[in-house]
């Protein structure tokens, strides 16, 4: 999303702070506020393939199949059948909320570790598990002499490992999270030590006590207080209602969010050890695709409780609409959609009947183009990364681009346009989050739809929309 003239529209919100962008503040703020802080303006779309959402700046490592052990296992065979069996019953803990069994699988050596766990399983005392499991996926790091000795163990070793679960009522599909486990021997059995020898995807109950808010169109999860779910749970129904208006009902329509207390909270759900540039992000869609032959799964926003608090009325509700955009539209994508359109069509629904004019709602990115420095090409995945750079104009362009489809062909050809091209055979070979436009499989699935749909390729497309830009920007 992009910022905006709130004075322009009469919708100048006093809670909107000053500017981050430092351009001394009076532009700044006059583009803000309508809607959202200077450039938090982002609705960003993550997806995985099968592993752990990030922005991008932490690659989850590969798992490899257990079914081929390494010489490592191999060697000590009776660990593996151990963890298997420690595993069977941790998530039979989980399951029948059996603490003592949770905790039983814990080295009690390990003081700060086994702390740490029974503050996990209590923080899960209210969330609606449907099902846990875990899969041995490997061998971890090899551990140095320096920690074997602090474990007090020559044996100890790393497991890779796959938690997978589901939420009841989320209206997501089963979450995959890669842990890395460290297996100490005790006794006649294998205890875990730790799982921080390995980069342990975190989820919201490993940041604090949840609480949980269940509502006709969502499920809301934070470790933020009850009353600020039950308030987000009424602006999701609203948000859910505009999308349902453009998109329709072919989506699950029940939607998993997750509201952390803090920026650096979320950071952490997004596996990045530096919150930097999230202030620019006032939420998150996460999800994997190919997990299945035939849609996406495990989608969830997450909320920048450090900006989100601050919007106005109107500056959420389009937040919102623009993310449950994301997961309306991914519950039929089999291909990586690319960034352009899978940002600039979310902003598209978010923005429709608000009233905000065109040249104001795109004033990032058409300042640009009378500076002269304007784009170039169609936003790629760089151009949305907040580390890197403003990303406002980014989704202003994007939002054009899409905007352009519906003002000259109408929405209804908008609407094929996007299905022909998320709706293509394949799946995502390479994590969208981190390369530049859509995935090698989707190509064929967009030159398809350039050609059937619009009539045109990507190039001629791309000289059109910067015609366009010109246009606004005179």
């Amino acid at each position: 999303m992009s910022g905006m003239d709130a004075a322009e529209h009469g919708l100048a919100d006093p809670r909107v702070p000053p500017p981050r962008r430092g351009d001394g503040g009076g532009v700044g703020l006059s583009v803000v506020a309508a809607l959202v802080l200077a450039a938090m303006v982002a609705g960003v779309l993550v997806l995985t393939q099968n592993r752990p959402a990030a922005l991008g700046n932490r690659a989850a490592p590969s798992v490899t199949s257990p079914t081929s052990p390494t010489a490592t296992t191999s060697a000590v065979p009776d660990r593996q059948q151990s963890l298997d069996r420690l595993l069977r019953e941790r998530s039979n803990a989980v399951m029948t909320r059996d603490r003592q069994g949770w905790l039983s699988t814990i080295d009690p050596a390990s003081a700060e570790f086994a702390t740490r766990q029974q503050k996990v399983f209590a923080n899960l005392a209210s969330v609606p598990i449907a099902s846990w499991s875990y899969q041995l996926a490997g061998n971890g790091p090899t551990l140095s002499q320096q920690r074997l000795t602090a474990l007090g163990a020559d044996e100890a070793w790393v497991a890779r490992v796959v938690l997978e679960y589901s939420l009841a009522g989320s209206g997501a599909g089963p979450v995959r999270r890669e842990q890395y486990l460290t297996l100490v021997p005790r006794g006649d059995q294998w205890l875990l030590a730790a799982d921080t020898d390995g980069e342990t995807a975190v989820d919201l109950w490993d940041l604090g006590p949840v609480q949980v808010h269940r509502s006709k169109r969502s499920l809301l999860l934070g470790t933020a207080d009850a009353p600020t779910l039950e308030r987000m749970a009424g602006e999701v129904a609203q948000a859910s209602t505009r999308v349902d208006a453009t998109w329709g009902a072919t989506w699950p329509r029940t939607v998993l969010v997750l509201v952390p207390e803090d920026q650096a909270q979320m950071a952490a759900l997004l596996g990045r050890d530096d919150p930097t540039g999230l202030d620019q992000i006032a939420a998150v869609t996460t999800g994997e695709i190919g997990l299945d032959s035939s849609a996406t799964s495990a989608d969830r926003i997450i909320v920048n409780p450090d900006g989100f608090s601050q919007l106005g009325e109107l500056g959420r509700d389009v937040v919102l609409t623009h993310e449950l955009t994301h997961v309306a539209t991914r519950a039929t994508t089999t291909v990586a959609v690319p960034i352009w359109l899978s940002e600039g069509f979310a902003d598209y629904v978010a923005y429709k009947s608000t009233g905000l004019s065109t040249r104001r709602v795109a004033k990032d990115v058409l300042d640009e183009v009378r500076r002269g420095d304007g784009p170039k090409q169609l936003p790629d995945t760089r151009d949305f990364d907040p580390t890197l750079h403003d990303i406002a104009p980014a989704y202003a362009g994007a939002w054009l681009a899409v905007r352009m489809i519906a003002d000259e062909d109408g929405e209804d050809t908008l609407l094929r346009f996007y299905r022909a091209v998320a709706g293509g055979r394949g799946t995502a070979s390479q994590n969208a989050a981190s390369t530049p436009g859509a995935s090698t499989a989707s190509q064929t699935a967009v030159a398809s739809a350039f050609a059937t749909v619009l009539g045109t390729n990507e190039e001629q497309f791309t000289s059109q929309w910067l015609a366009y830009l010109d246009r606004l920007a005179a």
